[in-house]
């Protein structure tokens, strides 16, 4: 062998070496198949793509087909066949069964080598090892559909001048970015966020952005984004960096959750209102106020079925024209009578989309014509037995039906007026029963104090006239003195007695009241309590000689006897100051002391069964009652009351 020989075969030694680096390198080996010996040649690296070690067993057409997968034997054989017989190039696409039970893909390139006579001698070609692609491509597809199907709008955009964000260009979107948008994004593809979405730059968005660019950290903020004059959505915006000076805007519309929460909030409000007592009218508009806020666009209204169940009064509805509920209230219910007294008298939800064109509307639509309401929804409110206590409406300026969430809204939100009628309807029960039996026991009062004031009081007066006669026909020498002073004695008691018997008598019925009225009883209540108390006590009024009903006086006399009474008990004072003013239309009595002063643990105290029974008198005539701690020391006792009409039984 000549130098050039030896330089030769350095070289190819040498290229044998890069070529198999190289194989190595790309997960690609060659092999050779000799067609007259069957014997296949594979190079070190497909024998470890097969997972075998390199020239670890002699290969044949046979061993190759055992590594496949069982599917692909007949398919793989008949490619070869068919590029034997064709010749020129062919490729496949393989799987195999590695020993240790690892499966791959693989990519074949082979070409069909022929001899001098040109039949086929032989075939030389190149497989490569596409697992970890196919792979990678999988996961790229799986992305890409998540990207796609996500319900979150993603957006990517080019960030060319970091200082100025706003310029920043639309590159790519997802379908929801479009869904959120109200609008297709294609026509934007290269437009800048400044002029695509100037609306979504404000609540804190361009700053978000900046930061991210600067310091390329995940970045989270909520904005407010409005599709139309009357829709707004609220979104979390997610915003993180990418490569190539690119950020991405991930977009999650929150709007439900926003105002579900929002809806909960309210739903508690209107609960504590309901549980504090506050009036019917207070609940039911806060919560249509809240409905109307969390429904852009909607005008509710709330409508009371009376006692007999034949017609609606208006209860509530903040929105509405004032001209339009002055025609609503009092009407009939009725199988033709609108929405609502139709509802009302079917018992079911009236849910009319085009008031023009429905003929429930046809004695009513002149009533919402001029205010350019269209479409009104109304369900019946139902009270625990399922009777209809009055209803639930709806309405909008432009025909439509409810979707599932505005049902499930009507549905929230009747229930809660149901609660709040009811409540109310069961406390107007009580206080009828309430009254009732205090009624009750002043008659019973006022009888048992009538028959101590007489028999009683008659019994012992004769008593007293029998005792002082013997006292006058008793001897007036020694040996009677002994009697004398038993006469004395009997007579001192008796009086007492009779004392004692005007006294269980005034405090069960005051003659003065019945006699003299409001007035002149308030003030001989003030002086029998600084006489029998020892607190010093004054009356002030400027209402004058008026007669009230007897209801009412008696109503005011028993909050001032128990106003005294807790003076007695819990006050400590040395001065009380009793005034009776008139107020306008309304009458204040206020009970004053000087003592320590109310907690007002105790002013709320339900337990507190006295002040339980000032409020509901107070209740009972429309109005109040206020107990606190006065600013200058003590107690203020306030009942403020309406004045009341003047009829038979005054007082």
């Amino acid at each position: 062998m000549g130098p050039d020989d030896v330089v030769e075969a350095r070289l190819e030694r040498h290229r044998e070496r890069h070529l198999a680096v190289a194989q190595e390198i790309t997960h690609i080996g060659s092999w050779e198949w000799d067609l007259a010996t069957n014997v296949v040649s594979w190079s070190d690296e497909l024998y470890r793509i097969y997972g075998l070690a390199p020239r670890s067993r002699p290969i044949t057409l046979e061993v190759f087909l055992s590594f496949l997968e069982p599917a692909d034997r007949a398919r793989i054989q008949g490619e070869v066949q068919r590029a034997i017989a064709r010749g020129g190039r062919f490729t496949y696409h393989e799987r195999i069964v590695r020993p240790d039970g690892s499966r791959r893909d693989l990519d074949t390139i082979g070409e069909v080598i022929p001899g001098a006579d040109g039949r086929p001698i032989a075939l030389i070609g190149s497989c490569r090892d596409i697992t970890e692609q196919l792979r990678r491509d999988e996961a790229a597809r799986l992305y890409a559909d998540i990207v796609q199907n996500i319900q979150i709008g993603i957006a990517v955009w080019r960030v060319d001048d970091p200082g100025d964000v706003a310029s920043a260009k639309l590159v790519a979107f997802n379908p929801h970015a479009e869904k959120i948008a109200g609008a297709s994004m294609t026509p934007l593809v290269g437009a800048s966020l400044a002029d695509a979405y100037p609306s979504v730059l404000q609540g804190g968005l361009a700053a978000t952005i900046a930061e991210v660019v600067r310091d390329r950290c995940v970045r989270e903020v909520s904005i407010t984004y409005q599709t139309a004059p009357a829709t707004s959505h609220h979104l979390v915006v997610r915003v993180f960096p990418l490569p190539a000076s690119s950020i991405g805007l991930a977009f999650e519309d929150v709007t439900r959750e926003s105002r579900a929460r929002a809806m909960r909030a309210s739903e508690q409000r209107v609960l504590e209102m309901i549980a504090s007592g506050a009036p019917l009218s207070d609940v039911l508009t806060a919560l249509l106020v809240a409905i109307e806020g969390h429904a852009p666009g909607t005008f509710g209204s709330v409508l009371l079925l009376d006692p007999q169940g034949t017609h609606l009064r208006h209860g509530a509805a903040p929105s509405l024209p004032p001209d339009m509920l002055r025609a609503i209230d009092g009407a009939a219910i009725g199988p033709s009578h609108g929405s609502c007294g139709t509802a009302a008298y079917r018992n079911e939800a009236v849910l009319v989309e085009d008031v023009e064109t429905s003929p429930l509307w046809n004695d009513w639509r002149h009533v919402l014509r001029p205010h350019g309401l269209r479409a009104c929804w109304s369900t019946p409110i139902a009270a625990s037995d399922g009777r209809a206590v009055g209803t639930f409406a709806l309405y909008y300026r432009e025909p439509r039906l409810p979707t599932p969430d505005e049902r499930d809204l009507i549905a929230r939100a009747t229930h809660l007026a149901g609660i709040a009628i009811q409540r109310e309807q069961r406390e107007d029960r009580l206080r009828a029963l309430s009254a009732h039996v205090e009624a009750v026991q002043e008659q019973e009062r006022t009888a048992v104090a009538r028959e101590i004031h007489d028999e009683l009081g008659q019994a012992l007066t004769a008593l007293k006239i029998d005792v002082a006669w013997v006292s006058r026909r008793t001897p007036n020498d020694e040996a009677s003195a002994p009697v004398r002073a038993r006469l004395a004695s009997m007579s001192t008691m008796i009086d007492g007695i009779i004392d004692t018997v005007r006294r269980i008598s005034s405090d069960l019925r005051p003659g003065v009241l019945d006699e003299l009225g409001l007035v002149a009883a308030l003030e001989w209540k003030t002086q029998h309590f600084e006489e029998h108390v020892g607190i010093p006590c004054s009356f002030h009024t400027d209402v004058g000689d008026v007669r009230f009903p007897r209801e009412f006086g008696t109503a005011l006399y028993r909050m001032l006897q128990e106003a005294l009474t807790n003076v007695v008990r819990h006050a400590d004072a040395s001065h009380v100051e009793v005034s009776l003013h008139r107020v306008g239309e309304r009458l204040r009595l206020e009970v004053l002391d000087d003592g320590k002063g109310i907690t007002s643990e105790a002013a709320t105290n339900p337990r507190s069964l006295g002040l339980l029974g000032v409020h509901e008198r107070a209740r009972r005539l429309g109005g109040e009652v206020k107990v606190a701690r006065a600013e200058r020391g003590g107690t203020s006792f306030v009942v403020d009351v309406p004045w009341p009409v003047m009829r038979g039984g005054a007082t």
